[in-house]
């Protein structure tokens, strides 16, 4: 025995001997080089005789690259380069000697892909504006003035107050061709600019579709002022779908147009004249030009980490680096993206293709002209974290494949724009399961970062963008003010993704019909999207999603009007599928799920005046909705009637039942406390004699806490009897420095909390202001929460224990009001009832029955919009008596069709319809009509007497 113990000993004092020799040679076999803004490019690179440019450093590194551990040390300081940095497969390191570039502890280093204009003489033109001659030949896009980014000259002016669609730095089109690639729009000319352009063709359209998607970049042709039309020339291509700029009223395209000189004509706005090389620039007050920092954009990816499947780039980390300064990308090459909405640009501040095992951390992504970061084609074992993307131009974080992995591969742009036959294409599908070469990301990651006020120029952005990728984690990210997604799924291929841990709150803030979290699933099963045996084929559906996908423990609120739709919290679009949903808690809205399979939703928390939206399930989706707490709340934002019902089911089959596992549930109506409604005129009696929550039960779920933010319940609730189980409501989002609430309005006082950074160690400290300047070591620091009596600007940071700070500055604006105004539903939950507070006249869509039908105008009714394509115009035929709409059915017509025109005369809603067979009372007549994505002309002869 004592020599069995002797053995152990000696091997155990071994082990820790060769450990230490281990330790000692990484040492002696690790290579560091420094960069600093003094430094000189012919010094030796050393910490006292540093390099001065990056590209210097990393031509030193690639001499012993791969044999030893390389760090490349960068001081404070801004370096501006002049090319796109390309790191290749011959810059690899190994797990073993890994490639770094790095900011030295507590330096802030930024990276620049922009030019100083050094030496411009500027001269007074006229009217406050300034102008320079600048060097032949140097084009640009955007400038920064003292890292201000300025305007380009445009009407209407930008809106600093509202700069977002709606706002007073848009107007709308009264007319258009409303179809991509667009050849013209309308104006207003009591609205328009009364100035004459000499050169229209320097303009640049910005619209939005008339679907309100997202938006698309158009070169001005030609203005004709005498019939108010804007000829458009190159672009479009910066989205799919066959809709494009259009419509009338409140369906009416927002646009601006920018690079116009003569809408040269407030502060901050600037022009360019490429032709004479002259810059004409309107300064702010206060801004002396002679003393400024003026700073052009001349590249658009700052750094590329760039190889192959076979020859792939990796164990490259970049750490601790602000970037900054890129081009513009909305004129550049777009791709249609399988078939999502989307149509992308593959391109980013860091690009990312063919590499395996390679970080971005720490880093710092703002004021962009395009994406943050974007992992093209081929990627493995890849991570970004701890990092912050703000003012990007495009999307924050893409994750996007290759279509040549994808064995069934088509667009929208295909069909719609092409006028491909997709059935044709399906002939010979290969039909053998998953991707068919390596050429797409897997097993990445991005996690604890800040993604917010992105999309600055693009509208069909996301947080994190993932399309044609397998086995991708989101995990604790914050993600907030944006105009579309904050989290996007673009197809099914090929799932395995992991969303966690995620806060997202004010999102699709300038389109619609679209959700914080949106995904589309329209894959080798989906054909057109009615769930019928016809066209969603139920074997085919784990070809693509092989994989199933997760969304779990993520916090997604809507506290505002929505734009259309609901806003579905979590929107699974057309053919979403295999999808497993728990532990979410949703707010001011709820779950979408439209025509897809193999989807588990439970556990999970929703309080809204939005009914779940169960939109066209296949007859056997094998979907599943149990032990989850939904509670209905308020009023729908701009109406006065309080929600009723929890569920909104749209074109479900009538004859099966929807799930074999609806039970468990908890349904509280805080509007209808005594009498809830399941679904439109049914009780809960009447639903469970269908056969759903046959164990479900009616009573409050006795939230915790909910006005300071938590929605677990109580140990005596209900809901535990039920079997549902609380999950942690205080690890959403990122785990940087946070502030506890993330400001907001205020009557009172508030009571604020500050969480360090979760990386901070013993000797580190947490430090705050309540002036609005930068937090520092001397800064006061946090010790217990606090209380704000007053409007108040707060800034956190935290530092380590040699003062170095870790992470980003946490910025939380308290404003103090008389009064706060709550959304509906979190107002009515506060009071336990529903008291109306809206004024507005609700508006409800018309019900009529014509020729037997009962006809809805669907520019009304935002679920049945959702529900049949998108089409935002016409007459839904909800039912057809069999005899008195006979001749209805006997052209072809049948319920849940959208009558959009008769004779090619559009028909807006029902008044347009009867007038238009009134017209041609006695006639055949041509109706056409659209379901599904599909269009289809019917013939009918109208009677004398309707």
């Amino acid at each position: 025995m004592k020599s069995n113990t002797f053995k152990l000993r000696f091997l155990a004092k071994k082990v820790q001997l060769v450990a230490l020799c281990f330790f000692i040679s990484q040492l002696a076999f690790s290579k560091e080089i420094y960069v600093s803004v003094v430094g000189n490019d012919s010094n030796e690179g050393s910490i006292n005789q540093p390099f001065a440019s990056i590209n210097r450093a990393v031509s030193e590194a690639k001499k012993v690259i791969g044999k030893e551990a390389v760090t490349i040390w960068m001081n404070e300081g801004t370096y501006h380069i002049s090319e796109t940095l390309l790191l290749d497969a011959s810059f690899s390191g190994t797990a073993q000697y890994p490639f770094t570039i790095s900011a030295v502890p507590g330096a802030k280093v930024t990276i620049k892909g922009s030019k100083v204009l050094d030496g411009l003489l500027w001269k007074e033109f006229k009217d406050g504006v300034y102008v320079a001659q600048v060097p032949k030949g140097l084009e640009f896009d955007q400038i920064f003035v003292n890292n201000q980014r300025q305007v380009r000259a445009r009407f209407p002016n930008y809106d600093y107050q509202n700069p977002l669609r709606g706002g007073n730095g848009y107007l709308k089109v009264t007319g258009g061709t409303d179809r991509r690639f667009d050849e013209w729009f309308s104006y207003n000319p009591n609205t328009f600019t009364q100035k004459e352009w000499s050169q229209p063709e320097t303009g640049i359209v910005h619209a939005f579709q008339s679907h309100n998607w997202g938006n698309m970049q158009y070169r001005v042709k030609s203005i004709d002022r005498k019939n108010n039309k804007v000829f458009l020339g190159e672009g479009g291509w910066q989205l799919q779908r066959k809709f494009g700029i259009g419509g009338t009223g409140e369906k009416a395209s927002w646009f601006y147009i920018e690079n116009i000189f003569e809408e040269l004509d407030v502060p901050g706005e600037w022009f360019l004249d490429t032709e004479h090389n002259l810059l004409y620039y309107y300064p702010a007050a206060g801004v002396n030009l002679q003393e400024s920092i003026i700073e052009v954009p001349l590249l658009k990816d700052l750094i590329q980490l760039k190889g192959t499947s076979q020859n792939p780039v990796k164990h490259i980390t970049i750490k601790g680096i602000n970037f900054t300064h890129s081009t513009l990308t909305f004129m550049e090459d777009y791709e249609p993206v399988a078939r999502g909405d989307w149509a992308i640009h593959r391109g980013g501040a860091v690009f990312m293709e063919g590499a395996e095992n390679c970080n971005i951390e720490d880093c710092n992504f703002e004021y962009l002209g395009g994406n943050g970061v974007f992992m093209c084609s081929y990627n493995r074992n890849n991570v970004v974290r701890n990092c912050r993307f703000v003012h990007t131009g495009e999307s924050a974080v893409c994750f996007v494949g290759s279509p040549s992995a994808v064995r069934f591969y088509q667009t929208w742009d295909d069909w719609e724009i092409k006028g491909k036959d997709w059935d044709d294409m399906r002939k010979n599908m290969d039909l053998k399961p998953g991707p068919k070469s390596p050429d797409y990301p897997k097993n990445c990651v991005v996690e604890n970062s800040i993604m917010h006020d992105f999309g600055d120029f693009g509208k069909q952005v996301a947080g994190v963008y993932i399309s044609m990728s397998h086995k991708i984690r989101v995990s604790h990210n914050t993600i907030y003010n944006c105009p579309r997604a904050g989290i996007c799924i673009n197809d099914g291929t090929w799932g395995g993704h992991i969303i966690e841990n995620c806060d997202i709150w004010e999102t699709v803030r300038e389109t619609g019909e679209h959700g914080p979290f949106n995904s589309w699933g329209r894959e080798r099963q989906w054909r057109f999207g009615s769930g019928s045996d016809e066209h969603f084929l139920r074997e085919y559906t784990k070809l693509d999603a092989i994989d199933v996908t997760i969304l779990r423990n993520n916090r997604i609120a809507n506290f505002r009007k929505s734009v259309s739709a609901g806003n579905w919290t979590i929107d699974l679009d057309d053919g979403s599928s295999n999808y497993e949903i728990y532990n979410n808690l949703n707010l001011g809205s709820t779950i979408k799920l439209r025509d897809g399979m193999y989807r588990k939703v439970y556990n999970n928390i929703t309080v809204s005046a939005v009914p779940l939206g169960w939109h066209v399930w296949p007859k056997k989706s094998f979907d599943e909705v149990h032990h989850n707490i939904f509670v209905i709340s308020g009023a729908v934002p701009g109406k006065t009637k309080p929600t009723e019902q929890f569920i909104r089911a749209i074109r479900l089959p009538s004859d099966v039942s929807w799930s074999n596992n609806y039970d468990y549930n908890l349904y509280w109506n805080v509007n209808e406390p005594n009498n809830p409604k399941i679904a439109e005129n049914k009780s809960m009696a009447e639903w469970q004699a269908q056969g759903y929550d046959q164990n479900a039960v009616v009573a409050k779920p006795l939230f915790k806490n909910p006005e300071k933010g938590d929605y677990s319940v109580q140990e005596n609730s209900p809901a535990l009897k039920l079997g549902f189980k609380n999950f942690p409501m205080n690890e959403f989002g990122h785990q940087m420095t946070r502030i506890v609430p993330y400001g907001g309005k205020f009557s009172n006082n508030v009571e604020v909390e500050l969480k360090a950074d979760k990386r901070m160690e013993s000797g580190g400290s947490l430090h705050f202001t309540v002036d609005g300047s930068e937090p520092t070591i001397h800064s006061p620091v946090y010790e217990a929460p606090f209380i704000l009596k007053k409007s108040t600007v707060l800034k956190a940071k935290t530092f380590d224990a040699d003062g170095n700070p870790i992470g980003f500055t946490q910025k939380a604006i308290f404003r103090k009001v008389d009064q706060v105004e709550h959304p509906s539903w979190f107002q009515t939950l506060l009071d336990g009832k529903y008291n109306q507070r809206v004024t507005a006249v609700e508006k409800k869509a018309a019900v009529e029955e014509i020729y037997g039908a009962i006809m809805v105008d669907i520019a009304d009714d935002p679920d049945l919009i959702d529900a049949s394509g998108g089409y935002n115009y016409g007459c839904f035929i909800k039912a057809i008596d069999p005899q008195k709409g006979l001749a209805l059915i006997q052209s072809g017509l049948s319920k849940e069709w959208v009558i959009q025109a008769v004779n090619d005369e559009k028909v807006e809603n029902i008044s347009d319809l009867k007038k238009l067979l009134n017209k041609y009372r006695g006639k055949q007549i041509h109706i056409t009509a659209v379901r599904n994505y599909l269009t289809k002309q019917f013939t009918i002869t109208t009677t004398k007497n309707e």
